[in-house]
């Protein structure tokens, strides 16, 4: 049954462009959003980059956005950190994104040389990773520091197929020290209740969209919120055949502007 919606979540890859290609329609589903009153919030577990780039990206691709309306994994591990600990000693395996935010914040990171020092151990998406970042984070964790995760994501959609996501990296340390992380970017309720405080909404307001059952929709599933599947990114339409009832999505569409025609025809 269709409602009106005060917001939007947007997942970003697979949702609103895959790598540097704007999936189409996209453009034209945020400004009926914008048109209707619809506020919109884009919410990525990449935590390569800051919100500042995803707003650039944004824009060279036609859609108009302010940084406050990205959150990404990587701001949000920093914040949680912080919330937890106070400015900290983080051993980072991430993107720059995260480091960004965490020197913005006050933290000090620190180099696998010093992995001794650490108090957090951050893991994402790494394209740099190696076999010395997979053993000073190991030891780290062993001697006692947090293991954190901005996201456990298996994989990650480019424009020639599927590469393996910061989940990849958390299984290495997470078998190799038998320690579970909290995990930051969705599905958990950490990054998704930041994004409720950023819009000053509640569950029932918004409408969680992405491309993932396993992320996206059970993200908005673990707040109590509306969710819309896109077909445009990993998941696929037949895959939502004896789905539990915890990643079963309110909609499915073909592509966000379908979605967008679908709810607000």
């Amino acid at each position: 049954m269709k409602k009106h919606y005060r917001a939007f979540i947007l997942d970003l890859d697979g949702c609103v462009y895959i790598g540097d290609r704007l999936i189409p329609g996209s453009d034209r589903a945020v400004e009926k959003l914008r048109e209707v009153g619809v506020k919109v919030m884009y919410l990525t577990n990449n935590s390569g980059h800051t919100s500042e780039e995803y707003c650039d990206k944004l824009r060279n691709l036609g859609i108009e956005c302010v940084e406050e309306q990205v959150l990404t994994s990587g701001e949000a591990a920093a914040t949680y950190i912080m919330g937890s600990s106070g400015r900290s000693k983080i051993l980072p395996i991430t993107g720059r994104g995260f480091k960004e935010y965490c020197k913005r914040i006050g933290h000090t990171l620190l180099p696998i040389e010093r992995w001794d020092e650490a108090e957090y151990v951050v893991v994402g998406l790494d394209r740099e990773v190696d076999y010395r970042k997979l053993r000073a984070g190991l030891r780290a964790i062993l001697k006692g520091a947090k293991f954190v995760a901005t996201n456990a994501d298996r994989t990650y959609p480019t424009p020639d197929g599927l590469d393996p996501g910061a989940g990849a990296i958390v299984a290495a340390l997470r078998e190799s020290s038998g320690v579970e992380p909290v995990v930051i970017g969705k599905p958990s309720r950490i990054i998704m209740e930041s994004a409720l405080r950023r819009l000053e909404m509640e569950p029932d307001e918004i409408l969680v969209v992405g491309d993932r059952f396993e992320t996206d929709i059970l993200a908005g599933k673990n707040i109590g919120a509306d969710t819309a599947l896109v077909l445009t990114g990993v998941s696929r339409r037949e895959d939502i055949v004896d789905l539990p009832q915890n990643l079963t999505p309110t909609y499915v569409a073909e592509d966000l502007l379908k979605l967008v025609e679908l709810i607000y025809a």
